[in-house]
């Protein structure tokens, strides 16, 4: 059985997810839209550009936060990860310290970042606010200072969803590699 504190983390997770993907999609159709009214209908979207640019921002933030939840993220761990096995826990640490500074930094300075931009707006949108765009910054400074969490609490846990993820990445490899050659 998983403890509270990481299944709580998977859902966190699966929410940067969401909102990644989310993001990517009303991306994709925002510049077909776009292109479509432009040389369709001959009428520039003013839309297009400013929404594209606040769900870039959302995917950014939350797609940062779940990669590095997941492992995947290029962090600081590259130059850990060169290192020998017995001297490697050391600068794990050291590593884990500084992500968890990145993650209250985003979140002090994200918050004074939404609070100065608060009440700007977009000149194509005056419902949407500059600040709630940016409100990303902090939020997912927050996820990630508490995946940072999650990685001190419960390394074992950690270690066993990362191998877990790879066993299942080497099957589907080799599932595909063997339809491929079918």
């Amino acid at each position: 059985m998983r403890p509270i504190y990481v299944r709580l983390m998977d859902r966190l997770y699966w929410l940067c997810i969401g909102i990644g993907i989310v993001s990517v999609v009303c991306m994709t159709l925002l510049i077909f839209a776009g292109v479509i009214m432009r040389y369709i209908f001959l009428i520039g979207a003013n839309f297009a550009e400013p929404l594209s640019i606040f769900f870039a921002v959302q995917l950014t933030m939350y797609g940062a936060a779940a990669c590095l939840r997941a492992g995947v993220h290029l962090r600081l761990t590259l130059f850990v990860d060169m290192l020998p096995e017995r001297l490697r826990p050391l600068p794990m640490h050291l590593v884990q310290l500084l992500l968890g500074a990145i993650g209250v930094f985003m979140v002090i300075y994200g918050q004074s970042l939404v609070r100065t931009t608060w009440f700007q707006a977009y000149p194509e949108f005056v419902y949407v606010r500059v600040g709630f765009v940016y409100s990303a910054i902090p939020i997912s400074g927050l996820f990630t200072v508490l995946f940072v969490v999650e990685s001190w609490l419960y390394p074992q846990a950690m270690a066993q969803e990362l191998e877990d993820e790879a066993r299942h990445a080497e099957k589907f490899a080799e599932e595909e590699a063997r339809r491929l050659t079918l």
